[in-house]
């Protein structure tokens, strides 16, 4: 499929004023807790914001459940007519959501069972903002891996192939007490679970750092040109109390992929006998020993590897990428505070160019002391800051923002999952409050500028492939 994809930014960028009211769309009224789940880019043109609404406690806290609303901007900026989505379209919690080559919108999370438990629950929209009802008869689907224990699986991450199939990731409970592993399906388009993905639609992978609490959840994924599935979280090493960073490929039929780390990868420490299709890594140096988080995953057309996530500081929480090879070996790495220090959330992590190795990549996130500032930053191909590209940071090249306009939020912002759209603009959004700290959560959704001067027209996967 033909899209287009953006040329180099040449810097600096800034919100853009044409999108909504200079360069932010916030979503205030209303005295219950809304948040971005995802600022999209929508085949054609434009971006549709999603957003989730719930419910609160007397402390302004949601309580759940969540419910969706659609709102969609055209390429020029303007808001679109928008619509809450039918409310038995609803979760307990929601994690990710991704666009499909129709201009659907699928969204994933949990939706809680009998008992102490949750399964894997899909939703997908039209580009109308309604269930589209030739997805599981109703819109939505629920995944049961049955795996044992309370049955406690919970949904994090998905993206689309290129036949507009579904893969959804995360955790799922097993027998053991504290036994979860990360947990893979795949869905048709029609939302059947694929059995030409491991015979039955879903696969279970471990790590079992051990020797107890063995803890694994994937957190992020994404598909190649070639259809591997790469999934990227955390596995908790208990005998060093962290949790080291975990990945695994999987073939286009859901098996272990033995090309990716086959007998062992650089920098495995003590985790060498992990392979076949799997590593374990961690972000900077073995010891002393601290806990990464993964939050965001790219891969670009030559199946390079970049993973985004956080990692403690001295007193504040850092941002990391790390590069990959095809192979799983790793290349390099970075740290970033954001542009404000302090707190630190992942929002999204993208290829300028999906096609070139040599691309550069944008990292965005919220930052700053009480994380009242949202953020985007630009590296090149070898993780080195790209200057000028923003205001603030190393070499000028993170740009930093509000949503409510003024030089910081109350805060507790964080972030949504950030897109791209073809013309190199950052799709970004998240919450905020727009008050008093004792007020519900609001909305909030921009728009950066690109400063290319024409598109360029290339070949790339799919809307998830970045």
């Amino acid at each position: 499929m033909t899209l287009i994809a953006a040329n180099a930014l040449a810097g600096p960028t800034a919100l853009d004023a044409s999108f909504a009211t200079a360069g932010r769309a916030n979503f205030t009224v209303g005295a219950y807790y809304k948040s971005t789940v995802a600022h999209l880019y929508r085949p054609g043109g434009g971006s549709v914001v999603l957003l989730a609404f719930s419910d609160v406690d007397g402390s302004n806290n949601p309580v759940g459940p969540y419910t969706l609303g659609y709102y969609p901007y055209s390429s020029a900026g303007a808001a679109q007519p928008g619509q809450a989505v039918p409310v038995y379209v609803q979760f307990a919690r929601i994690a990710d959501a991704v666009m499909d080559s129709m201009g659907r919108v699928v969204i994933v999370g949990s939706t809680s069972i009998s008992g102490s438990g949750s399964d894997f629950r899909i939703a997908r929209l039209l580009p109308t903002g309604q269930p589209d009802t030739s997805f599981g008869g109703d819109g939505m689907v629920d995944i049961d891996f049955a795996a044992g224990g309370l049955n406690d699986d919970h949904a994090n991450a998905v993206s689309i192939d290129d036949q507009d199939r579904v893969v959804v990731v995360g955790e799922v409970e097993r027998a053991a007490t504290g036994d979860f592993d990360f947990g893979s399906a795949r869905l048709t388009s029609t939302g059947a679970l694929d059995t030409t993905f491991n015979g039955t639609g879903r696969r279970i992978t471990h790590f079992d750092l051990g020797p107890t609490i063995p803890f694994d959840s994937a957190r992020a994924v994404a598909i190649d040109s070639a259809g591997r599935i790469t999934l990227a979280g955390g596995a908790y090493d208990a005998a060093r109390g962290v949790t080291r960073i975990a990945l695994a490929r999987l073939t286009g039929t859901g098996l272990a992929d033995v090309s990716f780390c086959p007998t062992s990868c650089n920098y495995m420490d003590t985790y060498t006998a992990i392979n076949n299709g799997r590593r374990v890594i961690f972000y900077g140096n073995a010891t002393p020993a601290l806990s990464d988080q993964v939050a965001a995953i790219a891969i670009n057309g030559d199946g390079v590897l970049l993973i985004a996530g956080t990692t403690p500081g001295s007193g504040e929480t850092l941002g990391f990428i790390q590069r990959f090879d095809t192979s799983g070996n790793w290349v390099a790495e970075t740290t970033t505070q954001g542009g404000a220090g302090g707190q630190m959330f992942i929002g999204g992590l993208h290829w300028t160019q999906s096609g070139s190795t040599n691309s550069d990549l944008i990292l965005t996130g919220a930052s700053g002391p009480s994380a009242d500032l949202f953020f985007a930053q630009r590296f090149d191909a070898q993780l080195f800051a790209k200057a000028n590209w923003g205001i603030v940071g190393p070499s000028n090249s993170v740009y930093i923002w509000s949503a409510s306009g003024g030089f910081g939020d109350i805060g507790g912002n964080r972030p949504a999952q950030s897109t791209m759209d073809p013309y190199g603009r950052v799709l970004v959004g998240g919450r905020f409050r727009a008050s008093a700290p004792s007020n519900p959560y609001s909305a909030t959704a921009s728009r950066l500028t690109s400063t290319d001067a024409q598109p360029a027209a290339i070949e790339i996967f799919k809307n998830s492939f970045e």
